[in-house]
């Protein structure tokens, strides 16, 4: 370990209850609303024009009918037999000068600290969600709830598994529709057109409900410095701790408060990316041993002192990974 890096007693603290600690301090940030202001000004079409301290006015959280704080976890138990749905963060967004809300569902898919390969499409699972956002505005199935509906959006943040093509870009799918009189409304007269226009428009906006956002990092977060997509870039100055650098992140004045945040939390990431790559190492260092001392005839004792000698850990680590060992989990 170099003069740089965090003593061994410090990082054993900040990595106590890791997977917990790990999780919790991510969502803690995602719950920020300057963390959330610049990625919906970049995603939520109503919200494109306006200045970041407007949006950030605009931004609630719903829990029933009740207006709460942002920094609610939200379950949605279903109807029936539906499984159980977990947003990280769910908010509510109001449109400017109305009452009338959005649904902004940022869910943040962190495969940095999961399984590499989840087994299903992400895309597919991110549709899934803005349809049970939509379904869960709906407390009684008559004719009036379904004109209360709201609109919903749902960011995903990739980092694994991404072919390199789509690497730092986004990905953006929204619910459209098309008239089968396309073509011909061309050929109509200037009134005829005009009301067919003023009808399609009306259902574009009655279906416009369903916005789903894949942004694609790549798991080596190399820097983009001034180049690249606006909302990649920003979420991209997080991961490569450059917050406050205007030359990586276009949000870096309205950022500054947050900068402290997510250099800890990334701090935290390569902590336990570092440790995870030294228990590797470790035990494979350790598997070897283990060999060697079978095949001497050692004792179990002996093999676990040598374990912990060479490899610098403890007397009951060592003996845990002797025991895995022996049950063909190391």
């Amino acid at each position: 370990m170099n003069n740089t890096q965090l003593s061994q007693e410090m990082q054993d603290d900040a990595l106590k209850d890791s997977a917990y600690t790990y999780d919790q301090k991510f969502k803690q940030l995602f719950r920020n609303k300057k963390f959330l202001v610049p990625i919906l000004k970049n995603v939520v079409k109503e919200y494109k024009e306006l200045p970041l301290s407007k949006i950030e006015e605009l931004i609630i959280s719903v829990k029933e009918e009740e207006e709460v704080a942002v920094s609610i976890e939200t379950e949605d138990v279903g109807r029936g037999s539906e499984r159980t749905t977990y947003y990280d963060v769910l908010v509510g967004c109001r449109l400017l000068g109305t009452k009338e809300m959005i649904m902004v569902d940022l869910y943040f898919d962190l495969e940095m600290q999961r399984e590499r390969n989840p087994g299903y499409p992400l895309s597919k699972r991110g549709i899934y969600y803005c349809s049970r956002m939509i379904s869960r505005q709906l407390t009684n199935l008559n004719d009036a709830d379904y004109g209360a509906l709201k609109p919903v959006y749902s960011v995903w943040i990739i980092i694994n598994d991404i072919p390199e093509a789509l690497q730092y870009s986004r990905y953006e799918v929204s619910l459209t529709g098309m008239s089968s009189l396309k073509e011909e409304a061309a050929s109509y007269s200037s009134e005829h057109k005009m009301k067919y226009e003023r009808a399609v428009k009306l259902l574009d906006n009655q279906i416009d409900m369903m916005h789903l956002c894949l942004v694609f990092l790549s798991e080596d977060f190399t820097d983009l410095g001034e180049t690249g997509d606006t909302l990649v870039r920003y979420i991209q100055s997080v991961f490569v701790k450059k917050v406050g650098d205007v030359k990586y992140n276009p949000y870096a004045e309205y950022s500054k408060s947050i900068k402290k945040e997510a250099d800890e939390i990334m701090t935290v990431m390569r902590m336990f990316e570092a440790r995870g790559e030294a228990r590797g190492e470790a035990r494979g260092e350790a598997r070897g041993i283990i060999k060697s001392g079978r095949h001497h005839g050692f004792s179990d004792a002996v093999v676990i002192e040598d374990i912990a000698v060479q490899t610098g850990c403890s007397l009951q680590e060592a003996e845990k990974i002797l025991r895995d060992f022996d049950k063909n989990i190391l």
